[in-house]
């Protein structure tokens, strides 16, 4: 065997290694196709047979690297409300959150936070510039007695902490301000909350409230209560937290 020959031999062995190691590398994080189109099939078997009473189809069939099992996505054509996730592994399905996400109604109490945020922040946000973020989170239940695909109404939207996020200053009386503006709008257009907390950035301070209460915003001495917070980093409940240099 001359030099030549013995180097194309060489090369073929080590681009089969290359493609090896790729496949593998690529196995690892996605998964086989082969396997994935299995786990497919027995979700497609498993939701004709329990669910076929529901126009469900599967939407992503994904590889859980860290436990290794697939996670397969369902939803419905017909209801906003119905998607779930099924686990797949050791050649069965053996998790299926359709009662925790869709029977519980999470799916449609997170859909109606979600809506109340997208109907909310522009209010706010016309008001003052200074707002930056509102995240509504719901109350952690294990049903919330709501009618799939529920249209959009505030008084569905109970027992949520309003989290927001705003610029421009970290004292308790641009807090008391702008907690103001936000619990005065949420007043006039029919939205509730039962608890608030609030982050202010300014520069290289980030300040935060937690644990506010519809009671406190209407106190008339807001600011002052804000402030003994900051001050005492704890005070009727309310608790304060802040990193950076003033």
């Amino acid at each position: 065997m001359n030099n030549k020959t013995f180097l194309k031999i060489l090369a073929g062995i080590i681009a089969f290694l290359l493609i090896f190691a790729v496949f593998f590398i690529a196995n690892s994080f996605l998964g086989n196709p082969v396997s994935a189109n299995i786990a497919k099939s027995k979700a497609q078997t498993y939701i004709t047979d329990k669910y076929g009473h529901l126009s469900l189809e599967i939407k992503d069939v994904a590889y859980n690297l860290k436990d290794g099992y697939y996670v397969i996505s369902v939803s419905s054509s017909t209801s906003i409300d119905t998607h779930f996730l099924l686990s797949y592994g050791a050649g069965e399905i053996f998790r299926d959150d359709y009662e925790s996400s869709v029977l519980s109604s999470m799916n449609t109490m997170d859909r109606l936070c979600d809506e109340y945020k997208k109907s909310l922040t522009p209010l706010v946000q016309a008001k003052t510039n200074d707002v930056t973020y509102i995240s509504v989170i719901p109350e952690k239940l294990t049903k919330y007695n709501l009618e799939l695909d529920s249209a959009f109404d505030t008084k569905l939207v109970k027992n949520v902490d309003l989290a927001v996020r705003y610029t421009g200053g970290i004292e308790a009386k641009h807090f008391s301000e702008i907690l103001k503006i936000i619990y005065g709008v949420m007043k006039d257009n029919g939205f509730v909350a039962t608890n608030f907390e609030i982050t202010g950035e300014h520069e290289t301070v980030l300040a935060e409230l937690r644990n506010i209460k519809p009671k406190h915003i209407e106190n008339e001495n807001l600011e002052e209560i804000l402030q003994k917070a900051i001050t005492n980093a704890e005070y009727d409940g309310i608790t304060a937290f802040s990193k950076g240099q003033k």
